[in-house]
């Protein structure tokens, strides 16, 4: 009976695991979309992960700090952009710093990005200057963040 509860748990183990690679997956081909880097921000690194993390913002945001997978998911996330750090070839040190920046920034635009859409055009201009110094067309990148704010969670983290 303890291996058909073990074998249970692992399943919902690995189904859940699946879940946040498939959620993890998801947000990065949405934060990476073209236009973004080649009409609005400079295509580098420091954008591209800052721009994960606001879409990022809009799942944790969603989701109770005190639900189990909120930190699963959070673990996961960051686990793996530590993981990527690493192949592009930044050493523990510089990983490590980088790392520190990006917990702490991620931290700034959740509350920042918290209700990102109902906020007026002046402060979401405000936010978005906060975190870049040269944004083009910043009324049509706002509309991308408003249009993706918007999608329904239950519809976004559907296979």
């Amino acid at each position: 009976m303890q291996d058909a509860k073990n074998n249970v748990k692992r399943g919902i183990d690995n189904f859940f695991k699946m879940d946040i690679e498939n959620l993890y997956s998801k947000t990065l081909i949405v934060s990476r979309n073209p236009d973004i880097f080649k009409n609005h921000l400079p295509d580098d690194l420091n954008h591209k992960v800052l721009v994960f993390l606001i879409f990022l913002s809009k799942i944790f945001n969603n989701v109770s700090k005190n639900d189990e997978n909120y930190q699963k998911f959070f673990d996961y996330i960051f686990n793996r952009i530590e993981i990527d750090l690493r192949e592009l070839g930044y050493g523990d040190m510089s990983v490590n710093k980088k790392m520190k920046i990006i917990v702490t920034k991620f931290y700034s635009i959740l509350v920042d990005f918290k209700n990102f859409p109902d906020q007026a055009m002046d402060y979401k201009r405000q936010i978005l200057s906060k975190y870049f110094s040269k944004i083009e067309q910043i009324e049509d990148f706002i509309e991308i963040l408003n249009k993706y704010f918007a999608i329904d969670n239950v519809a976004y983290n559907d296979s």
